[in-house]
C-alpha cells in the first residue's frame, strides 16, 4: 500500500511540473515581443491649407510578424477638419477603417509583416481662421497583434504613443537700417553694423542663435517607443490559478491516500 501511494504521489508531482513549466513558457514568450511606430510630417501649419502625415512601422520583433494595429487618432478639432476615410491612404496592402466619432482606426493585412513600412497616409484639412501657431498629432492605445498565442501568433502588443508637431512657417523680420543726415541736406542709409569696440563688449550669441535657427527649422518631433507585449498580467494571473487549482488538487488527493494507507 505505502509503494503504491509513493507512486501516485511521484506521479502527481511530475504532472505538477509538466503544467508549471509549459505555463512558464508561455508567459515568457508572451513579453518578448516588441513593435516600435512613428508619425512623420514635412508639412507647414497654414489657414486654409492641408498637413500630410505619415504612419510608419519602424521595427518589429514579433516571431512571424504582424498583421492587425488599431489605434485613437488624437487631434485638434479646433484646427483641422473632421477626419473621414477618404482622407486616409494604405500602403503595402493595408486596408484602413475608421470611425469619427470613436476616432478608433483599425489597419488590417492579409499577409504578416516583419519589416519596417509606411503603413498610412494621412491629409488634415486645416481650418481657414485657428489660433495656435502650433498643433500635435497623436497616435494613442495603441496595439499590433500577429494572431492569437494559441494558434501560434503574437497575441495582443502595446506600444507607446506616438506624435508629431506641426508649427506654422516662421517669418524673418526686414533687416533694420539707421539713416544718417550730412549737413542738413543729403540722407545716407548704411546698414546698422555694430563697431569693432562694440563687438569686443558684447558676449558671443552665435551658440544661442544657431540654436534658435534649428529650433525654427525643425518643427516635425517623433517618438518611437515600443512596450512589451500587452496581456502578460492575464497571463501570469492564469498562472497562479493553475499552480492553486493543482495544489488544492494535490492536498486533496494526498490526504485520501494517506487515509487509506492508515
Amino acid at each position: 500500500m505505502k509503494t503504491n501511494f509513493r507512486t501516485k504521489l511521484t506521479s502527481m508531482l511530475v504532472i505538477i511540473t509538466v503544467v508549471l513549466m509549459m505555463a512558464t513558457i508561455v508567459f515568457a514568450e508572451g513579453t518578448n515581443y516588441t513593435v516600435g511606430m512613428s508619425l512623420t510630417s514635412s508639412s507647414k501649419l497654414k489657414e486654409g491649407d492641408t498637413v500630410i502625415v505619415k504612419v510608419n512601422l519602424t521595427n518589429i520583433n514579433a516571431g512571424d510578424g504582424i498583421d492587425t494595429i488599431t489605434a485613437k487618432i488624437d487631434y485638434n478639432e479646433e484646427v483641422f477638419e473632421a477626419l473621414t476615410t477618404l482622407d486616409m491612404v494604405a500602403g503595402s496592402n493595408w486596408m484602413p477603417s475608421y470611425s469619427n466619432t470613436s476616432k478608433i482606426l483599425s489597419l488590417q493585412k492579409s499577409s504578416k509583416v516583419k519589416t519596417a513600412e509606411t503603413v498610412l497616409t494621412i491629409t488634415l484639412r486645416v481650418k481657414s481662421t485657428i489660433k495656435v501657431d502650433s498643433t500635435t498629432i497623436t497616435l494613442k492605445d495603441i496595439v499590433a497583434s500577429g494572431g492569437r498565442i494559441a494558434d501560434g501568433g503574437t497575441g495582443d502588443i502595446t506600444v507607446n504613443n506616438v506624435s508629431t508637431i506641426i508649427s506654422k512657417e516662421k517669418t524673418q523680420e526686414p533687416e533694420q537700417n539707421d539713416t544718417n543726415t550730412v549737413g542738413g541736406q543729403d540722407t545716407i542709409t548704411t546698414p546698422n553694423t555694430p563697431n569693432a569696440s562694440n563687438n569686443s563688449n558684447k558676449p558671443n550669441t552665435t551658440g544661442t542663435n544657431n540654436m534658435s535657427n534649428k529650433t525654427a527649422k525643425d518643427n516635425t518631433i517623433t517618438k518611437t517607443n515600443s512596450l512589451p507585449k500587452a496581456g502578460s498580467n492575464m497571463y501570469g494571473l492564469i498562472v497562479i490559478v493553475i499552480i492553486a487549482i493543482v495544489a488544492v488538487f494535490s492536498y486533496i488527493l494526498y490526504r485520501r491516500l494517506k487515509k487509506d494507507v492508515k
